[in-house]
């Protein structure tokens, strides 16, 4: 799974990224706006939690642009709890859905399927965070790749019931470097893949939610948060 990551590029640098190796990212919000609405200073980089205020980026077939928009993280719904159900309680209840198995978006009549088709998105990341040891005394990992200092995740915008567009990480099974530490691992790509993800057909971008290439090295260090 995926439920923290560092995002510490700025929006010049995560547009010098995409027009290097994609093209124009279009930024399709006014900061200083956004900021006095939350009454901050700025968006958090670290420890960037659900339900938190995130950049994504999607591209928009009408306008044949890429463009880098502000979400919130994690898709409120109302979702089924079988545990719910001995203990004589409504089995529904709501949560927000920060992360999407891709099994289960891609699976026939899955209604996650037209989603991944008509809204799908990336995440801008510098890193993420799993946490590893025994419960109780577990220690935080951030984990980044080597000479990729940007990378994206996988996602797909959807209404939540709050009626707010909100956004989800795709995972996937974990490579071999993240076998040791979780059982699953965000859809990680590199820019070019990305936009290739964001652009292309519903196949292809199934075809590229797959677990990162074992050839993209890794690391895995002690975080401070």
């Amino acid at each position: 799974m995926c439920g923290r990551y560092e995002n510490a590029a700025d929006d010049a640098e995560l547009t010098a990224e995409f027009e290097k190796h994609i093209g124009e990212l279009n930024i399709a919000y006014d900061i200083d706006e956004v900021l006095s609405d939350l009454k901050a200073e700025s968006l958090r980089t670290e420890n960037i939690a659900p339900t938190n205020l995130v950049k994504i980026i999607r591209f928009d077939k009408k306008d044949n642009l890429f463009k880098l928009e502000l979400k919130k993280w994690g898709i409120k719904s109302q979702v089924f709890d079988p545990s719910r159900v001995a203990k004589g309680k409504d089995p529904m209840i709501e949560k927000d859905i920060f992360n999407s198995k891709i099994e289960t978006i891609l699976k026939k009549g899955s209604k996650w399927k037209k989603i991944f088709d008509e809204n799908r998105c990336i995440f801008p990341m510098t890193a993420f965070y799993e946490w590893t040891g025994e419960k109780g005394s577990k220690i935080p990992q951030r984990i980044s790749l080597q000479r990729t200092p940007i990378f994206f995740a996988g996602g797909v915008i959807k209404q939540g019931i709050d009626k707010k567009d909100s956004a989800s990480i795709i995972t996937c099974e974990p490579n071999i470097f993240m076998k040791s530490i979780h059982t699953r691992m965000p859809v990680l790509m590199k820019t070019k893949t990305a936009g290739e993800f964001l652009r292309g057909q519903t196949d292809l971008a199934g075809e590229l939610s797959i677990p990162l290439s074992d050839e993209i090295k890794m690391k895995a260090e002690k975080a401070k948060i």
